[in-house]
């Protein structure tokens, strides 16, 4: 890939996303080598990307009240991010679900924080 990027929304409705994670991006080749798995750090920031693009601004994370990894998030996966967003006056309360795209029931993260 050209632009090296982790994933791609193939859906987006505005606090859901169709999110598949794309194999070729170069945290995968250290991330680790022959079994590749996704960083929690990328993660955040692929569902920060995400609000970022439901409500048109940049934003950064100003807590974490609670962050579950669940299941490993891999290479090629299919994935659906749910998310809730309460503007409390330009501090955005999250709640966030990641799980399988096909199989609601195979949780991957679940977040629970705020952004500014």
């Amino acid at each position: 890939m050209s632009d090296n990027k982790l994933y791609e929304i193939t859906a987006n409705n505005g606090t859901g996303f169709n999110i598949t994670m794309l194999p070729d991006h170069c945290v995968y080749q250290g991330h680790f080598p022959g079994k590749p798995i996704t960083p929690g750090v990328m993660t955040l920031k692929m569902i920060r990307e995400c609000i970022e693009a439901t409500v048109e601004k940049p934003l950064r994370y100003t807590s974490i009240k609670n962050c579950r990894y669940v299941a490993l998030i891999r290479p090629n996966d299919k994935l659906k991010l749910n998310t809730t967003i309460e503007d409390k006056g330009g501090i955005y309360a999250i709640k966030a679900t990641l799980a399988d795209e096909n199989d609601a029931e195979d949780v991957r993260l679940q977040l629970d924080a705020e952004l500014q």
